[in-house]
């Protein structure tokens, strides 16, 4: 998540090189950095003549490098790039324009790709990795960089947060660092004085769906049916009926993965890649699935299967059907 900060240090040293490829799954950092390089070029132009936005799909090779050839008789010229299709099968001889320009680009062009993944072993990622600069932007992974993250945006903002309000907030509000950020500008706004406390969080911050299923699993393994009842209720007022189901059956099927690997005498730190999630669901996966056997986990993957066709099928109303389980679930 520090590639801003390379970003930014890039702009104080005017050291942003002519052609530059970012990606990755975390949108909201991508476009925190651009917005950074397009305010530079702002400071330059603030007319913003020199800033052109164009379509890897609709506008071609040769056109996008004559734009990057061209001079501005303003200032530097910022050229972004998105959606490429250039990792995609069939790219062939049409990409033969920008290997050129990539040998010799354009000094006063700052050319920049966007695009959510790559394949590395395309000809146009090791052209661009041998010419210019990728940045992977990602979500923080590990609770110390969520700590970290939230700590510099707290600070941003003049705000501070005790630490067991910031496991909170990020538990409460979700690890989703672009919905995080618009909740961190509301308690900003409404919260009076420096501190952000719990009862602000709880008040102004509407929980993710995620921290209610994470508390509904809780309240299973308490056998609390009344309160796993009462969450359930809470996430239904926010998702659809076979969305809870479905969200339900991928913790279960995790909580299986996780007992399995701990019969399996693995660790903790294998889960993310074995599982496919991020360590911090990994941690809480891997704790929940100590209290739960592998007999009720599988019992509760078939029950989940069975509701599943009973709601498609019509055999009752979807809530009242999901409740039921969910009692099942506390008496197992």
């Amino acid at each position: 998540m520090w590639e801003i900060d390379q970003v930014r240090q890039g702009i104080v040293k005017n050291q942003i090189p002519p052609v530059n490829l970012w990606y990755g799954e975390e949108r909201f950092f991508i476009q925190e950095a651009l917005q950074l390089l397009k305010n530079s070029y702002l400071a330059q132009d603030p007319s913003g003549s020199g800033i052109e936005i164009l379509s890897g799909k609709s506008t071609g090779p040769e056109q996008i490098v004559e734009i990057a050839n061209t001079v501005s008789f303003f200032g530097g010229k910022l050229i972004i790039v998105e959606d490429i299709p250039y990792f995609q099968d069939g790219q062939g001889d049409a990409l033969e324009p920008f290997f050129a320009y990539f040998e010799n680009p354009n000094p006063g062009t700052c050319l920049v790709f966007l695009a959510q993944s790559v394949n590395r072993g395309r000809k146009f990622f090791k052209a661009i990795e041998k010419k210019g600069s990728i940045l992977e932007f990602g979500s923080p992974k590990r609770q110390q960089e969520w700590s970290a993250w939230l700590d510099r945006e707290l600070a941003a903002r003049g705000k501070t947060m005790k630490p067991q309000v910031k496991a909170l907030f990020l538990e409460w509000g979700g690890h989703q660092v672009g919905a995080l950020s618009q909740e961190l500008d509301k308690l900003a706004l409404y919260v009076e004085g420096k501190e952000i406390r719990t009862e602000d969080v709880r008040s102004l911050v509407p929980q993710a769906v995620e921290a209610t299923v994470f508390e509904l699993l809780d309240a299973v393994a308490a056998r609390s049916a009344k309160e796993a009842v009462q969450k359930l209720q809470q996430v239904l007022r926010q998702e659809h009926s076979l969305k809870v189901l479905t969200l339900l059956s991928r913790q279960v099927r995790l909580l299986l993965g996780a007992r399995a690997m701990r019969q399996q005498g693995r660790g903790v730190e294998e889960a993310p890649r074995l599982l496919g999630i991020k360590p911090y669901e990994a941690q809480k996966i891997w704790q929940k699935a100590a209290q739960l056997t592998w007999e009720q986990l599988s019992w509760a993957l078939r029950e989940c299967l069975e509701t599943d066709v009973a709601i498609k099928t019509g055999k009752g109303e979807p809530e009242f059907l999901l409740e039921l389980m969910v009692v099942k679930f506390c008496e197992m």
